[in-house]
């Protein structure tokens, strides 16, 4: 995961926030002596093709096919491209535009933004830890149909997704706060939530797991970790956003959010 051509500043970064994701989930197992750790960063130069960027011509055309397939080396942890089955499929895209300009950065044509409070305009700094890549998540599952993004491991083994820190997208919390002309804000007493379900080799649910993401008064709008360990084994995990905020079609709320650092652990060979 690690490019070692990288500037020593952005290595100390990289290091920082390997040890801050494996403090936070140390306790994934009990079998901690015989098992084996990564955290997949989005980092480094086997990235740097898959991050998203408006004058990268191969970033534009991949997004509307599958050519756009990443895979982490260490643990074979890959995921669907954003659109990549169609308009309103769910997906992942590696991204590093982040800002704290809602009204700028908050709608649809700037889905890609993450929210950070430290920069007005940037392409670093806005991951986890002050890392500058992440993913960014759309989709959810509804009576329209299941497009859930997910996170499987390529080579079908089982791992325990120990956890992960999420995030919410600028546009996102614009429309939460301030609504548009098809969702409303989120009003006193309601909320929505993230959902991650795993799937073992068969197919069958492992366990899920639900966080709030927000409220009227409690939305996030920092890197902020996600307990994963209780899914237990899984080869897929998918990720839903829901809540009670709705218009006529149902779940009104834009479902992208962020995710950084995961946190993946397994049986030592």
């Amino acid at each position: 995961m690690f490019n070692l051509n990288i500037g020593k500043m952005k290595k100390m970064r990289l290091i920082a926030a390997m040890f801050a994701a494996a403090a936070m989930f140390a306790s994934c197992s009990e079998d901690g002596p015989s098992m084996e750790t990564a955290i997949v960063t989005f980092e480094g130069s086997e990235w740097t093709p898959f991050v998203a960027s408006s004058f990268d011509a191969t970033y534009t055309g991949a997004v509307a096919t599958p050519d756009y397939v990443w895979e982490d080396r260490a643990t074979s942890l890959t995921g669907p491209n954003i659109f990549s089955g169609g308009y309103f499929s769910g997906g992942w895209v590696v991204s590093s535009y982040n800002s704290n300009d809602l009204a700028a950065y908050g709608d649809y044509t700037t889905d890609l933004y993450v929210y950070n409070a430290s920069n007005g305009n940037s392409m670093t700094r806005g991951g986890h830890n002050g890392s500058d890549t992440f993913l960014i998540g759309y989709g959810n599952k509804s009576e329209w149909g299941d497009f859930r993004p997910s996170l499987k491991f390529a080579d079908g083994k089982a791992r325990v997704v120990c956890g992960c820190y999420v995030n919410s997208t600028c546009y996102f919390l614009n429309i939460a706060q301030n609504g548009n002309y098809s969702s409303p804000a989120i009003a006193e007493g309601q909320k929505v939530e993230i959902i991650a379900t795993g799937y073992d080799a068969e197919g069958n649910e492992t366990g899920s797991v639900t966080m709030t993401f927000a409220e009227k008064d409690n939305m996030i709008t920092e890197w902020t970790p996600w307990n994963l360990s209780s899914l237990g084994e899984v080869v897929e995990v998918k990720f839903d956003m829901t809540g009670d905020v709705t218009n006529d079609y149902g779940f009104a709320m834009p479902t992208y959010y962020a995710i950084d650092d995961v946190t993946v652990e397994w049986q030592a060979e």
